[in-house]
């Protein structure tokens, strides 16, 4: 018969088993489940009776089913208890298949039948997903923590720091292992540090708050010594018994120095506001006036406290005061900007009542959505007064212009008669004279001086006998055009044309204008071959009108010192050159042979180098004591060079040039067929 206190005590434990949350299993030696509880059918989903004599297999992940296996045998063998009296943290399996966290205490015990293990089953699913969300909020606060541009500290209820993140130390300068578990007060200013020491104790004491909670602007310092100003959040909180801090600080000094720098601009402002000359004025989005500078009270006669607050109407004539409202009105509401951003005159109003012009520039910003308008405004009353005259000036000087006008036509006119007779008056004058003469370069009057000059005189030979022969008009014709042909040539090369003694021309070269002594005589020497060509192209031209023997002429050059000024009266004057010199030149043409240029010694050393010359020899010269030398003109030495390599010849009816320079073989031999037909034909 069984005790009756034995099984009081059976039901007793079957009663607690059956009543707690955690599910009470115990299997045998062999794994065979031989206790399965009510907690065990609700945590796994398998009943009593399912479970009774069957593997623990059944609520087990497959990959811990050996390693229990494996463990059962070696705990059976009196192996080592690796689990056995601790608790786990694993894994089971529900009879839906679904996994969820356990954690295990397991016990072992032997009876007469072998070992029999027993296990206490929590269902910890509940608090695995608390310590996982607990681990993220962690990790949220820890990334917001170091990616925050505040330092966020966290301290004990002694003001020991417990927490320092990136910007702290960025701020501060100190690295977090150089400040945890040490006081705040290693980043707070000495003057302040009773006061923190004082607050931490009074508001962990249970003390008054005075910070905590608010923002304040305070001073922190740096690693290095200087002070930081910063702001500072503060919030408390209670976990158990413990108080605890914490603390958001912002590096406002970027902040400080814009402030400082707004202050300084303001100042600034209003320094230049104060001083200038215009009127600075500023309204809001109503056109109330917000500020007035000294300048304002000067131009409109308002002081300050008279119109701040009031409407700027109080400046404006009635009536552009309409017109005025509606621009404010209109901008205000987003429409267009009419005068703003442009320089405008406009009329102010004066506090006795006066108007007066005035000229306003117009600028608008907003700030937090409200508009506000900044006008500088200038009294153009005397700068108008300035206008008013300058245009009566204008128009005094546009009659004076029409006066001018008319003047400026009769001097005009007169200019054109004066014109015209001065081309008449040229014509009598050698161009170097006349020029120096009309633009006041030589004074009209008697005055002479030495001077070293190459002279050209010119005769055409028995002229005397063609008069008798030639019709007086056909003479004149042809002499005139003789003369023009020569002049022309002997302006080109600078010369300056004495006279004209009937056929003969006079010339001379070194003044009024020089190019210097040797460049002179080249001129002269060049001058008298060109004319010597041209008139060679002009026999021609007068064979045809019946002048058959040809035409030529005499030349004579010398270089020496002669008298050259105005001679005459106070009525006339003469410009020429007197002297040896120029009579010598005269009698060189004389014996010179037809179409020869006969020269001087002195006209020779000064041209050599550039004129081909031949000695003539000497002669006898009327009015001078010994003969002189003389030398015949070849031709320039350049162009006499040119013509050794060429023919060139030219007839009425024929022409030829020949430059051997330029004719190869083929073309000599052409060249060559071509002369033999004309020799044939020459011949006929």
């Amino acid at each position: 018969m069984s005790d009756p206190s034995n099984i009081d005590t059976t039901h007793h434990l079957l009663s607690i088993a059956n009543s707690t949350s955690d599910a009470l299993i115990a299997i045998n030696s062999e794994g065979q489940v031989i206790s399965w509880n009510h907690a065990a059918e609700l945590i796994f989903q398998y009943s009593r009776d399912e479970m009774i004599g069957q593997s623990l297999h059944a609520i087990l992940p497959e990959r811990f089913r050996d390693l229990h296996d494996q463990g059962i045998a070696r705990v059976n063998s009196g192996g080592e208890r690796h689990v056995i009296g601790k608790s786990a943290q694993l894994a089971g399996v529900r009879k839906d298949g679904s996994e969820f966290p356990l954690e295990l205490t397991l016990s072992a015990w032997r009876t007469d039948e072998g070992m029999n293990y027993g296990g206490i089953i929590r269902d910890i699913t509940d608090r695995v997903a608390m310590e996982e969300e607990i681990r993220l909020s962690e990790m949220r606060f820890r990334s917001i923590l170091e990616s925050a541009n505040d330092a966020i500290i966290t301290a004990d209820s002694k003001g020991n720091i417990l927490s320092w993140n990136k910007a702290a130390v960025d701020i501060f300068g100190h690295a977090e292992e150089e400040v945890l578990g040490k006081s705040l007060t290693i980043i707070v200013p000495e003057e302040y540090r009773s006061l923190h020491e004082a607050g931490i104790s009074r508001v962990s004491g249970g003390g008054e708050h005075h910070v905590i909670g608010k923002m304040v602007e305070l001073t922190g310092l740096h690693k290095q010594g200087h002070l930081i100003p910063i702001e500072l959040s503060l919030s408390t909180w209670e976990m158990g018994d413990n108080r605890y801090f914490s603390g958001i600080i912002r590096d406002i000094s970027e902040r400080k120095l814009s402030e400082e720098l707004r202050v300084a601009t303001e100042m600034k402002f209003m320094s230049i506001a104060e001083s200038a000359n215009d009127a600075i004025i500023s309204a809001d989005s109503e056109g109330m006036v917000q500020s007035w500078n000294k300048a304002a009270e000067k131009i409109f006669g308002y002081t300050e406290s008279e119109v701040l607050g009031g409407p700027l109407t109080i400046i404006v004539p009635d009536k552009y005061k309409s017109l005025h409202e509606e621009g404010i009105k209109r901008v205000g509401q987003g429409g267009e900007q009419h005068v703003i951003g442009n320089t405008v005159e406009l009329s102010g109003l004066h506090k006795n009542g006066r108007e007066f012009p005035i000229e306003l520039s117009l600028s608008s910003w907003k700030v937090n959505d409200q508009r506000f308008y900044s006008g500088i405004i200038r009294d153009i009353t005397e700068r108008k007064k300035d206008e008013e005259a300058l245009k009566n000036h204008q128009k005094q000087l546009a009659e004076k212009a029409e006066q001018l006008e008319t003047l400026n036509q009769e001097v005009s006119l007169k200019n054109e008669q004066l014109q015209g007779l001065s081309n008449k008056l040229a014509k009598y004058l050698s161009r170097q004279v006349y020029t120096n003469v009309f633009e006041g370069k030589r004074d009209v009057k008697i005055e002479s001086y030495r001077k070293k000059l190459t002279i050209f005189f010119s005769d055409i030979e028995g002229f005397t006998e063609l008069t008798e022969r030639v019709e007086s008009e056909v003479l004149t014709s042809v002499l005139n055009k003789y003369l023009n042909e020569m002049s022309k040539i002997a302006l080109e090369h600078g010369g300056t044309i004495d006279k004209y003694i009937g056929d003969a021309i006079m010339i001379f070269f070194g003044d009024p204008e020089s190019l210097g002594e040797k460049e002179d005589a080249v001129a002269c020497v060049k001058m008298a071959i060109e004319m010597n060509k041209r008139l060679q192209e002009m026999r021609r031209e007068w064979d045809v009108l019946g002048i058959s023997t040809p035409l030529r002429i005499r030349m004579g050059v010398n270089t020496g010192f002669c008298t050259v000024g105005n001679f005459g009266s106070e009525e006339r004057l003469d410009y020429t050159i007197v002297g040896g010199a120029v009579n010598l030149a005269n009698r060189l043409e004389s014996a010179a042979e037809s179409d020869e240029i006969l020269i001087s010694e002195d006209t020779f050393s000064l041209v050599k180098d550039v004129i081909k010359c031949k000695a003539r020899g000497q002669i006898e010269v009327k009015g001078f004591a010994y003969p002189v030398n003389t030398y015949v003109v070849i031709g320039e030495l350049d162009k006499l060079k040119e013509q050794e390599e060429q023919i060139s010849a030219q007839l009425n009816g024929f022409n030829l040039s020949i430059n051997y320079d330029k004719l190869n073989y083929s073309d000599k031999m052409y060249a060559r067929e071509l002369l033999l037909k004309a020799m044939s034909k020459l011949e006929d």
